[in-house]
């Protein structure tokens, strides 16, 4: 008889003043199970998941995954967004109040479990929040729709006109050698 065990998959975390992100590290998961809760009682949020998928460091096999976390403090279940791609599901999550930064995910204190980390390429300290939002407000991101795969490479630059540089440079210093000798 085969016993299955249970795995917890990687998250990954990172906050603002009122949202919380979080990226649940599974590969192919079908029909995966996410409720996001808030117990008022206990002034904390929660996140629970289960799913089969596959895990980046055990390759093609099954697994089957699960996570209950109760979250540090409180999280309007209204304002929730869920977002799958082949290799994570992205939740996020608005904070009941837009206030300070939570001192950690989880409401227990202590470490965090091993599979709970921060997520840096979100992070943003809370003293430099307004700083990066101020940041991105003036960015368009459709100035990227032509950088990668199809529709012009690399937004309008020629490539050759790289080539035609280089030679001109290399041309120059090949002078400056000539009237040196």
């Amino acid at each position: 008889m085969s016993t299955t065990t249970v795995r917890h998959p990687n998250v990954l975390w990172a906050q603002r003043s009122g949202l919380l992100y979080l990226t649940i590290d599974v590969q192919d998961c079908k029909d995966p199970e996410v409720h996001v809760t808030n117990d008022s009682e206990k002034k904390s949020g929660r996140v629970v998941f289960k799913g089969k998928a596959h895990s980046h460091a055990t390759g093609p096999e099954e697994h089957e995954y699960e996570l209950d976390l109760e979250l540090f403090d409180e999280i309007n279940p209204d304002d929730v967004k869920q977002h799958s791609t082949d290799r994570t599901i992205s939740l996020f999550i608005g904070k009941k109040e837009e206030g300070p930064f939570w001192p950690r995910l989880l409401k227990a204190s202590g470490k965090a479990p091993l599979y709970v980390k921060a997520d840096w390429d979100k992070w943003v300290d809370e003293d430099e929040e307004e700083e990066a939002s101020d940041l991105m407000s003036g960015f368009d991101m459709s100035a990227l729709q032509n950088l990668g795969g199809g529709g012009g490479g690399a937004g309008g630059f020629d490539l050759s006109q790289l080539g035609d540089m280089a030679g001109k440079i290399e041309g120059e210093d090949d002078d400056s050698e000539e009237e040196d000798n």
